[in-house]
C-alpha cells in the first residue's frame, strides 16, 4: 500500500517535470473554472477533507486515519489521471490541472511527513 501512495507522488513529479520542460507558457495564476470534469471535482472534494482527517487522527491518537485518507487521495488522483489528460493543447486547462496536481502533491507530502514515509520523485 505504501508503494501505491509513493507511486502517485512520483507520477505527479513526472507530470510536473514534463510540463516544466515543455514550451507551454505557465504562470503562477490559474482559472479554477476550467476544472469541471467529474474526476477533477471528485479529487477537489476529497482534498478539502484533509484537515478533517488530521483532526480525527490527532483527537483519537490513531494515525491510520491519515493513511486511509492518503490511500483514498491516491485512488482519486489515479482515477483523475486515467480520465483527464493533464498536458493538453489548451494552456489554461493545462495550467489549472497542473495547479490541481501540485496541490495533491503538497497534501501527499504533508501526510507522508506525518507518517514518516519518504516522497520519491521517481519509481
Amino acid at each position: 500500500p505504501v508503494y501505491y501512495l509513493q507511486y502517485a507522488h512520483a507520477r505527479i513529479c513526472n507530470i510536473i517535470s514534463r510540463t516544466n520542460n515543455s514550451d507551454l507558457p505557465m504562470n503562477g495564476q490559474f482559472d479554477p473554472s476550467y476544472l469541471i470534469h467529474d474526476d477533477e471535482l471528485y479529487l477537489l472534494k476529497h482534498m478539502v477533507r484533509f484537515p478533517e482527517y488530521i483532526n480525527i487522527a490527532y483527537e483519537n491518537l490513531e494515525p491510520q486515519y491519515v493513511a486511509v485518507f492518503l490511500q483514498q487521495l491516491a485512488s482519486c488522483f489515479h482515477k483523475f489521471y486515467n480520465s483527464c489528460k493533464v498536458n493538453t493543447d489548451d494552456t489554461d486547462l493545462t495550467n489549472a490541472r497542473i495547479k490541481l496536481i501540485k496541490a495533491v502533491k503538497i497534501i501527499l507530502n504533508n501526510g507522508f511527513n506525518i507518517l514518516g514515509i519518504s516522497s520519491p520523485e521517481r519509481m
